[in-house]
Protein backbone atom coordinates (compact mmCIF):
# COMPACT_ATOMS: atom_id res chain seq x y z
CA UNK A 1 0.00 0.00 0.00
CA UNK A 2 1.24 3.11 -1.03
CA UNK A 3 2.00 5.92 2.05
CA UNK A 4 1.58 8.75 -0.10
CA UNK A 5 -1.17 10.87 0.95
CA UNK A 6 -2.06 8.67 3.58
CA UNK A 7 -3.08 10.10 6.96
CA UNK A 8 -3.33 7.94 10.39
CA UNK A 9 -5.98 8.60 12.67
CA UNK A 10 -5.61 9.12 16.69
CA UNK A 11 -6.82 6.56 18.57
CA UNK A 12 -10.73 6.21 18.62
CA UNK A 13 -13.23 3.37 19.44
CA UNK A 14 -15.22 1.37 16.52
CA UNK A 15 -18.00 1.80 16.08
CA UNK A 16 -20.32 -1.04 13.76
CA UNK A 17 -17.22 -2.43 12.08
CA UNK A 18 -17.17 -4.15 8.87
CA UNK A 19 -13.66 -4.91 8.54
CA UNK A 20 -13.42 -9.05 7.78
CA UNK A 21 -16.37 -9.15 6.05
CA UNK A 22 -17.73 -6.49 3.59
CA UNK A 23 -21.26 -5.38 4.63
CA UNK A 24 -23.96 -5.80 1.34
CA UNK A 25 -26.92 -4.96 2.93
CA UNK A 26 -26.93 -1.42 0.46
CA UNK A 27 -24.50 -2.19 -1.92
CA UNK A 28 -24.38 -5.65 -3.99
CA UNK A 29 -20.33 -5.09 -4.36
CA UNK A 30 -20.09 -4.77 -0.90
CA UNK A 31 -18.50 -2.11 1.47
CA UNK A 32 -15.72 -2.46 4.36
CA UNK A 33 -16.34 0.57 7.11
CA UNK A 34 -16.12 1.77 10.30
CA UNK A 35 -16.95 4.86 12.28
CA UNK A 36 -14.14 6.12 14.93
CA UNK A 37 -15.29 7.64 17.91
CA UNK A 38 -12.61 9.96 19.18
CA UNK A 39 -13.44 12.10 21.57
CA UNK A 40 -13.11 16.11 20.86
CA UNK A 41 -10.02 17.24 22.43
CA UNK A 42 -8.42 14.35 20.57
CA UNK A 43 -10.75 14.83 17.28
CA UNK A 44 -8.99 18.90 16.82
CA UNK A 45 -6.27 18.11 14.04
CA UNK A 46 -8.31 15.70 12.35
CA UNK A 47 -11.30 18.00 11.96
CA UNK A 48 -9.36 20.48 10.65
CA UNK A 49 -7.33 17.88 7.97
CA UNK A 50 -11.21 16.99 6.98
CA UNK A 51 -12.47 20.37 6.72
CA UNK A 52 -9.68 21.97 4.38
CA UNK A 53 -9.76 18.80 1.91
CA UNK A 54 -13.31 19.95 1.94
CA UNK A 55 -12.71 23.61 1.53
CA UNK A 56 -9.95 22.47 -1.18
CA UNK A 57 -12.76 19.92 -3.63
CA UNK A 58 -15.21 22.53 -3.42
CA UNK A 59 -12.82 25.27 -5.18
CA UNK A 60 -11.68 22.79 -7.54
CA UNK A 61 -15.63 21.94 -8.07
CA UNK A 62 -16.58 25.56 -8.83
CA UNK A 63 -13.48 25.91 -11.33
CA UNK A 64 -14.45 22.93 -12.95
CA UNK A 65 -18.45 24.50 -13.36
CA UNK A 66 -16.59 27.78 -14.57
CA UNK A 67 -17.25 29.86 -10.93
CA UNK A 68 -21.16 28.86 -10.53
CA UNK A 69 -21.97 28.55 -7.09
CA UNK A 70 -21.32 24.11 -5.75
CA UNK A 71 -22.84 22.78 -2.67
CA UNK A 72 -21.15 21.53 0.02
CA UNK A 73 -21.59 17.59 -0.06
CA UNK A 74 -22.12 15.80 3.25
CA UNK A 75 -19.53 15.84 5.48
CA UNK A 76 -17.49 12.60 6.62
CA UNK A 77 -17.73 13.02 10.01
CA UNK A 78 -20.44 14.90 12.54
CA UNK A 79 -20.32 15.91 16.30
CA UNK A 80 -22.45 14.46 19.10
CA UNK A 81 -21.76 16.06 22.45
CA UNK A 82 -18.27 15.27 23.40
CA UNK A 83 -17.00 12.99 20.39
CA UNK A 84 -16.67 13.16 16.77
CA UNK A 85 -17.97 10.47 14.39
CA UNK A 86 -15.50 9.94 11.32
CA UNK A 87 -16.59 7.14 8.79
CA UNK A 88 -14.39 5.33 6.48
CA UNK A 89 -15.33 3.49 3.84
CA UNK A 90 -13.65 0.90 0.96
CA UNK A 91 -15.25 -0.51 -1.86
CA UNK A 92 -14.76 -4.37 -1.90
CA UNK A 93 -14.90 -4.99 -5.80
CA UNK A 94 -16.09 -2.83 -8.34
CA UNK A 95 -14.65 -2.07 -11.75
CA UNK A 96 -11.38 0.06 -12.25
CA UNK A 97 -12.86 3.25 -13.98
CA UNK A 98 -9.81 3.56 -16.12
CA UNK A 99 -8.69 0.14 -16.98
CA UNK A 100 -12.34 -1.30 -17.26
CA UNK A 101 -10.49 -4.29 -15.08
CA UNK A 102 -12.63 -5.52 -12.07
CA UNK A 103 -10.76 -5.54 -8.59
CA UNK A 104 -11.59 -7.17 -5.60
CA UNK A 105 -9.91 -5.31 -2.11
CA UNK A 106 -10.34 -5.88 1.73
CA UNK A 107 -8.16 -3.04 4.24
CA UNK A 108 -5.20 -5.18 5.97
CA UNK A 109 -5.02 -5.19 9.72
CA UNK A 110 -1.90 -5.26 12.12
CA UNK A 111 -2.23 -5.81 15.72
CA UNK A 112 -0.39 -2.97 17.94
CA UNK A 113 3.00 -4.69 16.73
CA UNK A 114 2.40 -4.76 12.93
CA UNK A 115 1.91 -7.92 12.52
CA UNK A 116 -0.95 -9.05 10.35
CA UNK A 117 -4.14 -10.15 11.59
CA UNK A 118 -5.40 -13.30 10.29
CA UNK A 119 -8.88 -11.89 7.93
CA UNK A 120 -11.06 -14.92 10.49
CA UNK A 121 -10.73 -12.78 13.39
CA UNK A 122 -14.35 -11.31 14.38
CA UNK A 123 -13.78 -7.28 15.47
CA UNK A 124 -16.55 -6.17 17.21
CA UNK A 125 -17.72 -2.56 18.09
CA UNK A 126 -15.75 -1.03 21.42
CA UNK A 127 -12.17 -2.55 19.59
CA UNK A 128 -9.72 0.47 19.67
CA UNK A 129 -7.69 1.02 16.66
CA UNK A 130 -6.17 3.64 14.58
CA UNK A 131 -7.07 4.55 10.87
CA UNK A 132 -5.03 4.37 7.87
CA UNK A 133 -6.90 6.35 5.48
CA UNK A 134 -7.27 8.55 2.14
CA UNK A 135 -9.16 11.92 1.86
CA UNK A 136 -10.47 11.90 -1.61
CA UNK A 137 -12.22 15.09 -3.48
CA UNK A 138 -15.53 14.10 -5.37
CA UNK A 139 -17.78 16.52 -6.83
CA UNK A 140 -21.59 15.28 -8.08
CA UNK A 141 -24.10 17.74 -9.22
CA UNK A 142 -27.17 16.34 -7.31
CA UNK A 143 -25.17 15.86 -3.89
CA UNK A 144 -22.30 18.63 -4.09
CA UNK A 145 -18.79 18.66 -3.72
CA UNK A 146 -17.28 16.46 -0.84
CA UNK A 147 -14.77 13.95 0.00
CA UNK A 148 -14.39 10.72 1.33
CA UNK A 149 -12.12 8.97 3.67
CA UNK A 150 -11.56 6.04 2.15
CA UNK A 151 -10.45 3.21 4.92
CA UNK A 152 -6.94 1.74 3.54
CA UNK A 153 -5.51 -0.26 6.73
CA UNK A 154 -6.24 -0.74 10.36
CA UNK A 155 -4.28 -0.95 13.14
CA UNK A 156 -5.85 -2.63 16.47
CA UNK A 157 -4.70 -1.64 19.88
CA UNK A 158 -7.31 -3.66 21.67
CA UNK A 159 -9.72 -6.01 20.44
CA UNK A 160 -13.01 -6.79 21.37
CA UNK A 161 -14.16 -10.02 19.93
CA UNK A 162 -18.08 -11.43 20.30
CA UNK A 163 -19.36 -14.67 20.80
CA UNK A 164 -23.35 -15.71 20.78
CA UNK A 165 -23.97 -16.90 23.51
CA UNK A 166 -27.66 -16.23 23.30
CA UNK A 167 -29.16 -19.60 22.47
CA UNK A 168 -26.99 -21.22 25.18
CA UNK A 169 -29.62 -21.44 28.14
CA UNK A 170 -31.41 -24.15 25.62
CA UNK A 171 -29.07 -27.12 26.35
CA UNK A 172 -28.02 -28.64 29.81
CA UNK A 173 -24.30 -29.74 30.09
CA UNK A 174 -23.23 -32.95 29.08
CA UNK A 175 -20.65 -34.95 28.92
CA UNK A 176 -18.34 -34.76 25.82
CA UNK A 177 -16.07 -32.08 23.58
CA UNK A 178 -14.82 -29.07 25.23
CA UNK A 179 -14.07 -25.89 23.45
CA UNK A 180 -10.70 -24.33 24.19
CA UNK A 181 -10.96 -21.16 26.50
CA UNK A 182 -7.75 -19.89 25.69
CA UNK A 183 -8.32 -16.03 24.72
CA UNK A 184 -6.99 -14.62 21.56
CA UNK A 185 -3.51 -13.45 21.16
CA UNK A 186 -3.25 -10.90 18.28
CA UNK A 187 0.44 -11.16 17.79
CA UNK A 188 -0.26 -14.82 16.68
CA UNK A 189 -2.97 -14.54 14.39
CA UNK A 190 -0.40 -13.55 11.26
CA UNK A 191 -3.40 -14.31 8.03
CA UNK A 192 -2.60 -17.50 6.12
CA UNK A 193 -5.02 -16.72 3.24
CA UNK A 194 -3.75 -13.71 1.63
CA UNK A 195 -0.33 -12.20 1.39
CA UNK A 196 -0.07 -8.91 3.04
CA UNK A 197 3.16 -6.63 2.56
CA UNK A 198 4.44 -5.06 5.67
CA UNK A 199 3.01 -1.77 7.18
CA UNK A 200 4.87 1.40 6.87
CA UNK A 201 2.00 3.24 8.10
CA UNK A 202 1.84 3.15 11.59
CA UNK A 203 4.47 4.02 13.72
Amino acid sequence: MSSENTNISVLGEAIYPHLTKPDVRFNQDGEYKVTLKVSKSDATDMVKLFDQALDDSLVKAEEKVKGKKVKEAPRPYTTEGDHVFFKFKMKASGTNSKTKEKFTQRPTLFDAKKNPINNGTVIWGGSKMKVAYQLVPYYVPAIGAGVSARLKAVQILKLVEGRDTAASHLFKEEEGFQTSSQPNNLSENKSNETEVQASTDFW
